[in-house]
């Protein structure tokens, strides 16, 4: 197998790349397209395509009532900034406020001059518990963790870069349409001051992350490879020998310029080698002359303060002995060489791809879907057409893959929205609205392996169709493989993926539509669209994720209980049996739940009691200082007063 596959299955096949861009992208166009005063970037790694230990998951945010202008003339509204490039450092600048419309305590005043500093503004924003390092915020949004830099627009693109705007390229790259539509987007400006700067803590630093993500985009499959290759040698190689004298941007600054340098002949992918040694030739004479040029401010060398006397001599054997064996010797030198010894570990590789796209991301998107597209349950039905047009606009440029994602979530809350409406209007009406839905709802019936089904057999539910709605879930248990990757994977099923679903040229699609059972999220917005037993168990604060087979378990138990149907027994062993496989304690407690609403449906208030009291203690234990996670619901505020009387 070629070495450039097996590069593949170590850090993304081309498709698993394209598709990781794109939801990051998708991510992005959701989150701005539910602001109206902010924008979002989603830069860092993660932006880039990268999915591997220690990835950077980075967003810039600013607000669009800031905005940095060149000059005097061009500040007409408050909120107008003008840019002063810096005395001491390439790259740096300070910020004046024109209009002097900024409160007092963000303004640092130089000569008589007020600008806006950069301390005051990142401290401005700073809360409890939250890291300030570099331009950044350490940001945890539940298990989500991310770094955000608030920064600021500037709409044109910075004098000072325009050497690169207009420098010769002997091998055309990036294509002049492309820096045409890099510099059209101007750049930004990041809370950050140069360390040698006398105004250090005031100045800031301009910012072409965006610029950068779309030269990463712009590269083939082995400019990408390499990136990842010599990310992979600083982190496990590089750092352990010299810390914190090498970072990842020197890494992209190193690519960036040797792909200017390389034909596009020598980009095959049988040339891997010889462009990763090229790179690191590169490299090399940036440390040896202890000056690596910003890709667009050559005149900043970032290496000024990283290397010295000390750990150059270091450096330069470490580059010298990684160019020497070559890509198959840095990946034995970075403990990866399971890729390369035989053909039998590839499989297993492709299986880690896939579980960090169903699971990782897909997971993300879906949350963040929700957020937005759950906070008003008040359109008209005049306005549904609108907001399918408003979905077909979203996903316009992105692949079927992410289409069909983005569709089977926002075809299902729609459905929540129309569902969670009042009629008046007569039986004929109401009939009318009914098919619609339950035509919508079979369309994404087939999208994964669990969630069309169980929408649908939800619905049915509610309708009062009850065998229907146990006529799907019946089909969904019986159709459920074996080699479904759900929430949590144990050794058997990842080895039944890998025998079905790995190395025999499936695309991503296909497998999701065969293989992805992700979680089935209950939304607080959306009540009046689940089984009334589940409303009363849900928390009013927060959302409940269900594993996708406990949802079908607990919903088949409530149609068993409607229709007194004696399977009820069957059917609550079944979901006992499943806790048992569950592993993360929160799903086990949200599963615990459950089983506390069955029992009161049952009349069995007793166990009710103690499921759902047990079910509190549980994720009490599990997040004592998260309120959204261990909010209780009015039924489960009971069953902990009750707990001690059985």
């Amino acid at each position: 197998m070629e070495l450039h596959d097996r590069l593949s299955y170590l850090f993304g096949t081309e498709e698993h790349v394209d598709l990781r861009r794109q939801l990051v992208l998708l991510r992005e166009k959701l989150m701005n397209d539910d602001e109206e005063h902010a924008r979002y970037i989603c830069s860092g790694s993660l932006g880039e395509g990268v999915a591997y230990p220690s990835s950077d998951d980075d967003v810039m945010m600013y607000r669009t009532s800031h905005r940095v202008v060149k000059s005097y003339r061009e500040a007409t509204k408050r909120g107008d900034l003008m840019i002063v490039p810096s005395e001491f450092s390439p790259g740096y600048c300070l910020l004046l406020d024109v209009r002097q419309s900024y409160p007092q305590n963000l303004i640092h005043v130089t000569k008589g001059i007020p600008f806006v500093s950069s301390l005051q503004w990142k401290q401005q924003s700073i809360e409890e518990g939250e890291l300030i390092h570099g331009p950044c915020q350490s940001m945890i949004i539940g298990d989500y963790e991310y770094d955000l830099a608030r920064c600021i627009s500037c709409s044109f693109w910075p004098d000072i870069a325009n050497n690169w705007v207009i420098k010769k390229r002997p091998y055309g790259w990036p294509s002049r349409e492309l820096i045409q539509s890099i510099t059209e987007n101007g750049c930004y400006v990041v809370p950050i001051g140069d360390t040698d700067s006398p105004l250090s803590l005031h100045e800031w630093r301009m910012s072409f992350s965006f610029a950068e993500r779309t030269l990463m985009h712009s590269l083939n499959h082995v400019q990408f490879l390499t990136y990842n290759l010599l990310r992979l040698c600083l982190k496990r190689v590089i750092d352990r020998e010299v810390p914190n004298a090498l970072c990842s941007y020197f890494m992209k600054t190193t690519l960036f310029f040797t792909s200017e340098k390389t034909s596009t002949h020598d980009l095959q992918v049988h040339n891997v080698e010889t462009y990763v040694k090229a790179c690191l030739s590169v490299l090399y004479d940036y440390i040896d002359h202890r000056y690596c040029p910003n890709y667009f401010i050559p005149e900043y060398n970032m290496m000024r303060t990283k290397i010295t006397g000390t750990n150059r001599g270091s450096l330069l054997e470490i580059v010298r002995t990684l160019y020497k064996d070559g890509v198959v010797g840095a990946i034995h030198l970075c403990g990866e060489s399971k890729c390369l010894i035989n053909s039998l570990s590839l499989p297993k590789m492709e299986c880690k791809l896939d579980f960090e796209l169903m699971y990782s991301k897909f997971v993300q998107l879906s949350e963040i879907c929700l957020e937005i597209w759950t906070f008003d349950l008040s359109y008209e039905e005049s306005e549904h057409h609108y907001y399918l047009y408003k979905l077909f606009h979203i996903v316009q440029g992105f692949s079927v893959v992410v289409q069909k994602f983005i569709f089977k979530i926002g075809i299902i809350f729609m459905c929540y929205r129309m569902m969670n409406r009042t009629f008046n209007k007569g039986n004929k009406c109401n009939y009318r609205h009914h098919k619609t839905i339950e035509t919508i709802l079979r369309r994404g019936y087939r999208s994964d392996v669990t969630t069309g089904k169980l929408t649908i057999a939800t619905y049915m539910y509610i309708v009062g169709k009850t065998e229907s709605a146990l006529s799907h879930l019946q089909r969904l248990l019986s159709e459920y493989p074996p080699y479904v990757i759900d929430i949590e994977p144990n050794d058997v099923k990842m080895i039944c993926y890998m025998d079905v679903m790995c190395g025999r040229g499936y695309t991503i699609d296909e497998k999701i539509k065969h293989s992805h059972a992700p979680l089935y999220i209950l939304s607080k917005d959306a009540l009046r669209i689940f089984p009334f037993p589940l409303r009363i168990g849900i928390s009013t604060k927060a959302l409940v994720s269900l594993d996708p087979l406990v949802y079908t378990y607990v919903l088949e138990s409530l149609c068993y209980i409607r229709l007194h149907h004696t399977s009820l027994m069957k059917s609550l062993k079944c979901l006992h049996n499943h806790i048992g496989d569950l592993k993360d304690e929160y799903d086990i407690a949200c599963a615990r739940m459950c089983i506390g609403i069955i029992k009161y449906e049952q009349g069995d208030n007793q166990s009710a009691c103690r499921w759902l009291g047990s079910s509190y203690l549980m994720k009490y234990a599990i997040y004592p200082n998260d309120s959204e996670k261990i909010s209780r619901s009015v039924m489960t505020y009971i069953a902990c007063m009750l707990i001690r009387r059985f």
